[in-house]
């Protein structure tokens, strides 16, 4: 298990599936239009024209979908190349620690348990100064992630505030 937390492969395909569904639903919004088209031709009055006032509306509230999903597709493939991109620095982190004698327990390098070599107190404290910058090395990494994530949230947060906007709206109208 990384130390960073998260699967940048099911993000990504998550956001994949993002961006196909919002793909699919402009070309479903280009046929409600092309409908509506058809539909004017052979079909006037009063009823015509409010059919078509709603498949309108029905047409601009699935393109704001459609646009919505492909936005959030883009910003979850970004953030699943940066996640893979921290994952790859974390695993780093633990690497250069398992090689020192030390481990990664809970977001901290700590001495690994059992005998790590011979006393001797100027390995130790070579061992205690490459700790210290390992730790520091995983907490900006841990720094990083927790900020991206909780921009990535945010961004999906405002998204459904917006998506059910454009729902209410289509109700309503």
């Amino acid at each position: 298990m990384s130390v960073v937390p998260g699967d940048p492969a099911s993000l990504s395909a998550c956001a994949s599936t993002a961006r196909s569904v919002g793909h699919g639903l402009t070309g479903q919004a280009s046929r409600v239009r092309a409908t509506s088209r058809e539909l004017a031709q052979g079909w006037t009055g009063r009823t015509s024209a409010g059919v078509r006032q709603r498949a309108s509306g029905l047409a601009d509230a699935t393109d704001a979908a459609a646009s919505e999903l492909d936005r959030m597709g883009r910003v979850l493939q970004d953030h699943a190349s940066d996640l893979a991109d921290l994952v790859a620095r974390g695993r780093a982190v633990e690497e250069r620690a398992r090689a020192a004698g030390l481990v990664v327990r809970d977001g901290r390098v700590e001495l690994a348990w059992g005998v790590t070599g011979a006393a001797d107190s100027g390995a130790d404290r070579e061992r205690e100064h490459l700790r210290t910058a390992l730790q520091a090395d995983l907490d900006l990494v841990l720094a990083q992630h927790r900020r991206r994530r909780d921009w990535v949230l945010e961004v999906l947060r405002d998204s459904t505030t917006d998506l059910a906007g454009v729902s209410h709206k289509l109700r309503g109208g």
